[in-house]
């Protein structure tokens, strides 16, 4: 015999026949259909063409804005980022980087727009992140105001195309928050090597409420 006790917080209590006791996260409860309640979402995207050799440091690959009216806040538990070899580099330059970072201000512009996916399509509403985009080159920034940098990941200087890849996840301890107007972005840090080529995906996923 065992005894269950769910509390207000989606949490478990769980004691057994012999008084073991432990505590275990239970399954997140999802927001009611309608209103402005939020929801558990994700996004993903790519490039359907080679990132540039030699691509300018602060060049903006990728946004997402939570809308300026949104009744919300958005909170972003993780983003994967994936980069692949297309053209390789020489053994004597240097690896590039990128980094995520906060905007604010205005909408970064160009690119392919992508569309958020709803974790359930009959809970919660619809995403207020109501601009996502991607591109292999660069995003239009006019008028947008970059925050500190969150994370940063090297692109590693691939010395063989083809299969070399690399992969590169943020999980915080703690979500990273957006207020209503603010977007989050993948963008360069500096100048990437003369000769190399790559490519990349990314998955990114957030609650809104």
């Amino acid at each position: 015999m065992s005894l269950q006790i769910q509390g207000g917080n989606n949490y478990l209590l769980n004691v057994d026949s012999n008084n073991n006791v432990f505590v275990s996260e239970a399954p997140t409860r999802w927001p009611a259909s309608g209103g402005t309640s939020g929801g558990f979402f994700s996004v993903a995207g790519y490039t359907s063409a080679v990132v540039a050799a030699s691509l300018a440091a602060n060049t903006t690959l990728m946004s997402m804005r939570l809308s300026a009216s949104s009744q919300r806040k958005a909170y972003i538990t993780k983003a994967r980022i994936m980069i692949c070899a297309a053209t390789a580099g020489t053994s004597a330059l240097v690896p590039g980087t990128i980094g995520l970072q906060r905007f604010s201000g205005a909408t970064p512009t160009g690119g392919t727009a992508r569309t958020p996916n709803r974790m359930s399509e009959i809970s919660g509403n619809t995403s207020d992140m109501t601009d996502i985009r991607d591109s292999n080159a660069a995003l239009t920034v006019t008028s947008v105001n970059f925050g500190p940098v969150i994370s940063t990941t090297l692109v590693p200087l691939f010395i063989a195309s083809g299969l070399s890849y690399y992969e590169a996840i943020m999980e915080p301890p703690q979500p990273l928050v957006l207020d209503p107007g603010e977007g989050f972005c993948i963008r360069s840090q500096v100048a990437m090597p003369a000769t190399q080529t790559w490519m990349y995906s990314y998955n990114i996923y957030w609650t809104e409420r």
